[in-house]
């Protein structure tokens, strides 16, 4: 099954059926499981009622099912703090966890690429 999620993109999912954590890019898209190093997928589109929002979704990096390196420390900070901060939820702005956000995907992903062949 893992092959046939690596040419995955954010159409092939069905919106509805995503939980919290894989729209706000904490769960692979695909899979579900914690994203240490993750790739992009793409935007998915939620409607509720009257309420439209575009998420962007995320997915295992290099492939859903391959074993991830023990999370990163940049991971582990950016986890820290928006696990415990008011501010670090949709529809608010921390600028604090967009920037360990940023440096830990930043890091996941130069792990990635140096261990893909």
């Amino acid at each position: 099954m893992a092959s046939e999620w690596s040419a995955a993109t954010a159409a092939d999912l069905d919106p509805a059926t995503l939980t919290r954590d894989q729209l706000r890019g904490w769960d692979c898209a695909l899979c579900g499981t914690r994203l240490v190093t993750d790739r992009p997928l793409g935007t998915v589109t939620v409607d509720r009622g009257t309420t439209r929002a575009t998420y962007p979704v995320w997915a295992c990096a290099p492939a859903c099912g391959s074993d991830p390196a023990e999370a990163s420390a940049a991971w582990r900070r950016y986890l820290d703090h928006a696990t415990g901060c008011r501010r670090c939820h949709p529809g608010r702005e921390c600028p604090t966890g967009d920037d360990l956000h940023a440096q830990a995907r930043a890091e996941g992903r130069a792990a990635a690429n140096r261990a893909a062949p």
